[in-house]
């Protein structure tokens, strides 16, 4: 995978921000981090996008979540068909994953961070892959360890 130069908002704009990505509120949206990646030396067109929201409190986590979750279904069900619910096994506290045609969207609460997984062109199993490497950072860093190193 090649990844494109990581997004970081925070600050004055991050509940504006937030709030358009999510249709949510935001309550004590502190950050929000995006990275997008693409397959490298394949004909296929794959690519994931990665976006953090950190949060002061799991709860206000907990309702953006939910809230960005339910925004993506509905987002999907304009195109035409509703996402359908996909399985997928995280280790996370909360996880809400759909499938629309050739699209993924992964929505998960770590504490009190939100993470969503887009992935466009992939298969189930490498999104799976990118979700347990996802949380797998984040609790790094929730540990205070650094998942670069």
């Amino acid at each position: 995978m090649a990844g494109g130069d990581p997004v970081v908002v925070q600050g004055d704009g991050v509940v504006k921000a937030c709030s358009e990505l999510t249709k949510s509120p935001c309550a004590g949206i502190q950050a929000i981090g995006k990275r997008d990646m693409e397959a490298r030396g394949s004909w296929d067109e794959a690519w994931v996008e990665f976006t953090l929201y950190t949060f002061a409190e799991a709860k206000d986590a907990s309702t953006t979540m939910q809230d960005l979750a339910e925004h993506k279904r509905k987002d999907n069900a304009e195109y035409g068909e509703l996402a359908k619910p996909v399985t997928v096994d995280a280790d996370a506290d909360e996880t809400r994953a759909m499938q629309d045609g050739d699209y993924f969207d992964v929505v998960m609460r770590i504490g009190a961070v939100v993470a969503h997984v887009h992935a466009s062109d992939a298969e189930l199993g490498n999104v799976k892959y990118a979700v347990k490497v996802q949380i797998a950072r984040v609790k790094s860093v929730s540990n205070g360890v650094n998942p670069d190193r």
